[in-house]
C-alpha cells in the first residue's frame, strides 16, 4: 500500500515539478518535460528500485483517454470557415502525404519489429501530435518499447525539423511560389491560454480544472460503456480511443466547456504524467536494441512526408505560411503554433494554426486506426 502511494505521488509529482521547472531552465525547456518524464522512467524500470509494473500500466491506460478528451475539449474548427480552402486544402495534402508514406515504410522497414504498428502510430502522430501516436499504440496493443522507442525518434527528428521550419523553409519555399499569404493580418490571439498559463485567479482555475476532469472521466466512462455494447469487452482500447475523440469533438461545440481555460494545460500534463508511467515499464536492453531501426523508419517517414506535402501544396499554388503551419500543426500539434506564426513572422495564421492542429487531433486516431486495418488486409 505504501509503494503504491509513494509511486503515485512520484507519477503525478514528478511532471509537476517539471512543468514549473520548464520556463526557468532553459535545457528543459528545449529539450521538452516528454523527455525528461521517458529518461526518468525509463532510469527509475532499470535501476533496481521496487516499483509495481501493473501499476504503471493501469495509470497509463486510464489517463490517455482522459488527456485526449481535455485537449479537444477546446476545438474550435469554426475559425477554418475564413480560410478554410487553402487550408483545408493543405492539410488534406499533408494527410494523404503521411497515408503514402506510412504505408510504403512497412514495405522499404520490413525487417522492423511491429512496422505496421509503428506506421499507423505515425499516421497519428503526424496528423495531430504525440497524443495520437499514444492513443494509436495502445489500441492496437504495441508492445510499450515499441511505443517509447517510437516516440523518441520522433522528439529528436521532430527538433531537428523545427529548426529546419524556424530557420530556412520559409526563404527556401518562396523561392519557389510567388503566392500570398492568406491570413496575413495579425490577430490578437483570445485562447493563448489553451497553451499557456491561463492568466484567471487560482479558484476558478481549480473549478474549472475539476470540471475539465469530470468531462473526460465522463467521456472514458460512457467509451467503455459503447465498447462493452460493441465489442463485448469493456476495454477494447481502439473503441474507447475512437469514442474519446468523437465525445472531445462533440463537447467542444458547447459554449461552455470550450471556454475552459484549463483543459488543454491540464491534458498536456496528464501526457507527461503517462509518458512517465509509461517510461517505468520500459526494458533499456530492448529500447537500445530497437532504436537505430526505428529511429530510420521515423526519419523515413517524417522527411519524406513533409517533403510530399511541401511539393504538393505547391502545386497547388498554396501560399508558404499556410503550407507552413498546417505542417507544424500536423506533426506537433497546437502548442507550437505560436512560436512558429513568430518565427515565420506572421502572428494571422496562429488562429487558423490552432483549429487544424485540433481537427488532426480528432481525426489522426481514425487515419491511424484506419490505415493499420488496410495494411492488415494487404501485408
Amino acid at each position: 500500500m505504501l509503494l503504491t502511494v509513494i509511486q503515485l505521488f512520484l507519477f503525478f509529482g514528478i511532471p509537476y515539478v517539471l512543468v514549473i521547472l520548464e520556463n526557468k531552465v532553459k535545457f528543459i525547456k528545449t529539450v521538452g518535460p516528454i523527455l525528461f518524464c521517458y529518461a526518468i522512467g525509463i532510469i527509475w524500470a532499470n535501476s533496481g528500485l521496487p516499483i509495481d509494473a501493473s501499476l504503471s500500466d493501469t495509470v497509463s491506460s486510464v489517463l490517455i483517454p482522459i488527456a485526449i478528451t481535455l485537449i479537444l475539449l477546446n476545438s474550435d474548427f469554426l475559425t477554418l470557415k475564413k480560410n478554410v480552402k487553402k487550408t483545408g486544402l493543405s492539410f488534406l495534402l499533408l494527410c494523404i502525404s503521411i497515408m503514402t508514406i506510412a504505408a510504403l515504410s512497412v514495405i522499404v522497414f520490413s525487417n522492423v519489429y511491429e512496422n505496421t504498428k509503428i506506421a499507423s502510430m505515425l499516421v497519428g502522430c503526424y496528423t495531430g501530435g504525440t497524443p495520437n501516436l499514444f492513443a494509436i499504440g495502445y489500441g492496437l496493443n504495441a508492445d510499450k518499447n515499441t511505443i517509447i522507442v517510437a516516440n523518441l525518434a520522433d522528439q529528436v527528428l521532430g527538433g531537428l525539423y523545427f529548426l529546419f521550419i524556424c530557420t530556412l523553409a520559409k526563404p527556401l519555399l518562396k523561392r519557389l511560389t510567388r503566392q500570398i499569404s492568406v491570413a496575413t493580418d495579425k490577430t490578437e490571439y483570445q485562447k493563448e491560454s489553451i497553451i499557456s498559463k491561463a492568466a484567471i485567479p487560482f479558484k476558478d482555475k481549480i473549478k474549472q480544472g475539476i470540471v475539465a476532469l469530470l468531462l473526460g472521466i465522463g467521456a472514458l466512462g460512457v467509451s467503455i460503456g459503447i465498447s462493452f455494447l460493441l465489442t463485448k469487452q469493456a476495454t477494447n482500447v481502439a473503441v474507447i480511443m475512437l469514442c474519446v475523440s468523437v465525445i472531445g469533438v462533440a463537447l467542444s461545440f458547447l459554449k461552455g466547456v470550450k471556454q475552459n481555460k484549463v483543459s488543454y494545460p491540464l491534458g498536456q500534463y496528464l501526457i507527461y504524467v503517462f509518458s512517465l508511467a509509461v517510461g517505468s515499464m520500459a526494458d533499456f536492453r530492448l529500447i537500445l536494441g530497437q532504436s537505430v531501426q526505428v529511429l530510420g523508419m521515423v526519419a523515413f517517414v517524417l522527411f519524406v512526408t513533409m517533403t510530399m506535402h511541401f511539393i504538393l501544396s505547391l502545386l497547388f499554388k498554396i501560399d508558404v505560411d499556410t503550407i507552413i503551419i498546417t505542417s507544424i500543426a500536423g506533426i506537433f500539434g497546437p502548442a507550437f503554433i505560436i512560436p512558429t506564426a513568430k518565427a515565420i513572422k506572421n502572428e494571422g495564421v496562429i488562429l487558423i494554426g490552432i483549429a487544424t492542429g485540433l481537427l488532426g487531433y480528432a481525426i489522426g486516431n481514425f487515419m491511424g486506426f484506419g490505415l493499420y486495418e488496410i495494411l492488415k488486409l494487404i501485408i
